[in-house]
């Protein structure tokens, strides 16, 4: 639940339906909670006014239809229930009850959840069966399964990682779980039991070598498993920097895998007893992911933050300007 700032009108108490034209939008509170109202039309909405995914002010977004579109990461959600419409949000936020009463617009009580869960059974969709093959077991990965099966898919789904767990928060692994501050149960995207629950296997620790289209087959370790559709979601790997003292052990690769994260996370409270440095060379997003880790390692000891020669990327950004000027100012150094 996100805490509404005092200064929000209380929606509770009514605002003039004439202050609130088609399109527009209102950022208010209910009961202390952050709420979003929104028109299009004769018909008004109103939902949680936070991004499910990380807090995202949806008031700053795009209101489409009847959809709202988070501006940081652009998830997306339905205005009429709540549901989380398009990755990377997961989880739907809340919706309240309108009353239009003597030209002023009233949010009431909260509606129930009911409708916005994964289906209970699953039910078959026209057109769609079969077996559905998903190579990758990150975020999109996962999302597409979800996907799938709260639209009513009913066939078989798979999803096909080289990870040892199923999928998580990946982003997260390079800041508050990075820096220690967030416990390991918050990292998976999903519980075990969610997975069996909606007859999505997961295929763990396996990495596929071939994919036969043809013959309509994925190939891995000696292994294959036949498929009606196929999607490819693999992610990017990082490039690694070839340079002397890249495979020292106090050398932290990019945290992209609960593996690679958990390296760097045990080893940064002796790496840091001291004076150490982050280093970022290229454009302004990898700029950006090394001023949050070196913001992250403010508490376990004094870092100092170096850019490449790339210095005037970020400038292009002013989102990721601002970031870097905030995660510079956590480290108390100034980029040069």
């Amino acid at each position: 639940m996100a805490e509404a700032s005092q200064d929000k009108p209380d929606l509770t108490n009514g605002v003039p339906e004439n202050d609130l034209g088609d399109g527009a939008m209102l950022v208010g509170q209910v009961g202390g909670e952050a709420v979003l109202l929104a028109r299009r039309g004769r018909e008004i909405f109103a939902i949680g006014a936070t991004c499910t995914h990380y807090g995202g002010p949806l008031g700053e977004g795009l209101f489409v239809e009847d959809t709202m579109h988070c501006p940081w990461h652009h998830a997306c959600f339905s205005l009429r229930t709540g549901e989380a419409l398009a990755a990377p949000a997961l989880n739907a936020t809340s919706c309240w009850r309108i009353e239009r009463r003597d030209g002023r617009i009233f949010v009431r009580d909260k509606m129930p959840e009911v409708g916005r869960q994964m289906p209970a059974t699953l039910r078959p969709t026209d057109g769609l069966s079969g077996r559905m093959v998903i190579i990758g077991g990150g975020g999109a990965g996962n999302a597409a399964a979800e996907m799938l099966r709260r639209g009513g898919y009913a066939g078989g789904v798979t999803i096909i990682s080289d990870d040892a767990v199923a999928p998580y928060d990946r982003p997260n692994l390079s800041k508050d779980y990075l820096a220690g501050t967030a416990p390991e149960e918050w990292i998976p995207l999903r519980p075990p039991e969610f997975y069996a629950n909606n007859g999505i296997e997961l295929r763990l620790s396996t990495t596929a070598t071939g994919i036969d289209i043809a013959g309509r087959r994925v190939m891995f370790g000696g292994e294959e498993l036949g498929f009606d559709k196929l999607l490819i979601a693999t992610g990017a790997e990082p490039i690694r920097l070839d340079v002397p003292g890249a495979d020292l052990p106090l050398h932290f690769a990019i945290a992209r895998s609960r593996s690679t994260s958990s390296r760097p996370r045990r080893g940064l409270r002796s790496a840091c007893s001291g004076r150490s440095s982050a280093i970022s060379c290229g454009n302004s997003t990898r700029a950006a992911a090394s001023c949050s880790i070196s913001a992250r390692r403010r508490c376990l000891g004094r870092c100092r933050l170096r850019r490449g020669r790339h210095r005037r990327a970020a400038a292009h950004s002013p989102r990721a300007t601002g970031r870097i000027g905030d995660r510079s100012r956590c480290v108390g150094r100034r980029i040069s």
